[in-house]
């Protein structure tokens, strides 16, 4: 899949090194807000998630909601919360997916009702205020899977 955001575009990549932090940021949070979102979502693991750990579990998340969602979309970043784990930031459309979201990671046991949050998405904020504001660190990850 292509990216929206200028600066990622492939004629850009080998450059994004010289490119503004700021200016990806900013890139990011403009594409992202070009889509329409439900909730602005945030999951800290019961136990700690490694870097690697955290990518198959919002790999298994994406198959999970590609089973049981007929149209959804997400964005997720993955922060650290301290040296050892991580936690998510995710942007999340579609009838039901807040209770989708929820059932997968509660049947895989890695949180229970305290550790996932869904807030209202607020347009007028825009996407970079939820989940942009570390993308230009080499400390997350990220992914967009629509369907």
């Amino acid at each position: 899949m292509k990216f929206g955001a200028k600066v990622l575009e492939p004629f850009n990549i080998k450059y994004m090194h010289r490119t503004n932090t700021q200016e990806l940021v900013n890139q990011w949070g403009k594409w992202l807000g070009t889509e329409s979102w439900d909730y602005f979502t945030t999951i800290t693991y019961k136990h700690p998630v490694s870097k690697k750990s955290n990518y198959r579990i919002m790999d298994r998340l994406e198959k999970s909601l590609d089973r049981s969602m007929l149209k959804m979309r997400m964005f997720w970043i993955m922060e650290y919360s301290n040296c050892k784990s991580t936690h998510n930031h995710l942007l999340l459309k579609g009838d039901g997916i807040d209770y989708e979201v929820d059932k997968y990671l509660k049947k895989a046991n890695l949180v229970d009702k305290r550790f996932v949050k869904h807030i209202a998405y607020n347009s007028s904020k825009g996407a970079n205020y939820y989940v942009c504001k570390y993308i230009g660190s080499n400390a997350v990850e990220y992914g967009y899977f629509t369907k």
